[in-house]
């Protein structure tokens, strides 16, 4: 693989210890040559990973969620140190990156493709999420109404709080407290998920990633909010119909070997033996 030439650290400041983890990483890359710079907003800035070879966002998973936009722009690979409870996505400790990352930047290293999904209203307006695309009633008006189709073909009506839609990454965030899958990374698929649905009928679709998902909202009164990735990221109003595609963009995430998805999945959930979690 590439050799690391340079490096932007994303810090989450609020994060105790992130500061010092952040000076801390860029001295010892700094003494391999890299150029090293960095940052504390959230989210990155779209222009802020031009001309980077990987950014190390330093925090936990969410830290990792806000460089999103700005990884996709430039291509740059995304490591993730977790400094609290092990992460999905930051899955390095401070140790982790600091006796691995001479190695890292000599290209001793793989980068795995994650899909992103890719949400656009009527407006023509488009953003992208890593994790999940939720649509919600929040104004206490009740259930909503919403119509799923997928390319074209009618699906079904939702009566119910809100509907989900995650990629592999994000099966275990919302959609897994909603009662939705668990997706492995590699597989190709949006998961769709109901959120209290009105019928036991209603349950989890998994469409296949060639899936262009149209969304009508059923009722002219409630328009219901539309987050991407946990943040609001359109205006109330004049959204609907939207379409939720598997973007032609891919997340370059670079993950410890050490960690398994499905033995963080076990060490999260308590699953099996602790024996061999």
């Amino acid at each position: 693989m590439k050799a690391i030439e340079t490096i932007t650290f994303a810090v989450n400041s609020t994060k105790p210890g992130a500061l010092e983890a952040a000076r801390f990483l860029a001295d010892l890359a700094e003494r391999e040559g890299v150029k090293t710079k960095s940052s504390t907003d959230y989210p990155l800035p779209p222009d802020a990973l031009e001309g980077q070879d990987l950014c190390i966002a330093i925090g936990g998973d969410g830290t990792l969620l806000g460089v999103l936009d700005a990884a996709l722009n430039s291509g740059a690979a995304v490591l993730g140190v977790n400094l609290g409870k092990l992460g999905f996505l930051a899955t390095y400790t401070q140790e982790e990156a600091g006796k691995r990352l001479s190695a890292l930047i000599k290209g001793n290293y793989s980068i795995a493709d994650r899909s992103v999904l890719e949400c656009t209203t009527s407006q023509g307006e488009s953003v992208y999420g890593l994790n999940d695309v939720v649509l919600k009633e929040t104004e206490g008006r009740g259930l909503i109404r919403l119509q799923v189709s997928s390319n074209g073909n009618p699906v079904s009506e939702y009566h119910c709080d809100g509907l989900i839609f995650a990629t592999p990454t994000g099966s275990t965030a919302y959609n897994l407290s909603a009662g939705g899958p668990i997706i492995g990374p590699r597989v190709s698929a949006i998961a769709m998920t109901p959120i209290c649905p009105h019928t036991l009928g209603n349950r989890s679709v998994i469409f296949d990633n060639s899936s262009e998902i149209t969304v009508v909202s059923g009722d002219s009164e409630t328009c219901p909010r539309i987050t991407v990735d946990g943040r609001v990221r359109f205006e109330p109003n004049g959204n609907f119909p939207i379409k939720i595609t598997v973007a032609e963009k891919v997340f370059r995430l670079m993950q410890n070997p050490d960690h398994s998805h499905f033995a963080i999945v076990r060490g999260k959930l308590d699953w099996g033996d602790p024996a061999i979690r």
